[in-house]
């Protein structure tokens, strides 16, 4: 099972998927393609209420509001124009520390209106998808 956020305007995908306890699997693919195992150990749920956050908004909301896993390796904040278009803006990283330390920051961007569709989407995968 997994769960993803398509952008509406090109071929870029932020794809969950592998959860575990304390633990997900997040995919980008789009020009360039990466993935890390992330720590979600104090927030397990911690995307699906971001995503619920954002859907209960009735109209575009000024300033970003972000999630972030709890060793920073995946950031993601989400901003919407006036015009109801909202664009995910993530890093995603691994080896912290590591010689070989790795980053990829892009964005998602998908319609205002989605949203409500991509918060159940992420609530049943969050809530029904352990391993």
């Amino acid at each position: 099972m997994e769960f993803s956020i398509d952008s509406s305007i090109s071929n870029n995908s932020l794809r969950f998927s592998k959860l575990e306890p304390e633990y997900v699997t997040v995919c980008f693919s789009g020009v360039v393609s990466a993935s890390a195992r992330v720590c979600t150990y104090t927030d397990e749920t911690g995307i699906s209420n971001w995503l619920n956050k954002l859907a209960s908004f009735s109209k575009p909301w000024k300033s970003a509001i972000e999630w972030q896993s709890l060793e920073s390796q995946f950031i993601i904040s989400a901003t919407c124009s006036s015009l109801g278009e909202v664009r995910l803006s993530f890093q995603l990283s691994d080896l912290h520390g590591h010689p070989e330390e790795w980053q990829v920051s892009s964005s998602v961007v998908t319609d205002f209106g989605q949203l409500p569709v991509l918060a159940k989407q992420a609530e049943h995968f969050f809530n029904h998808a352990r391993t």
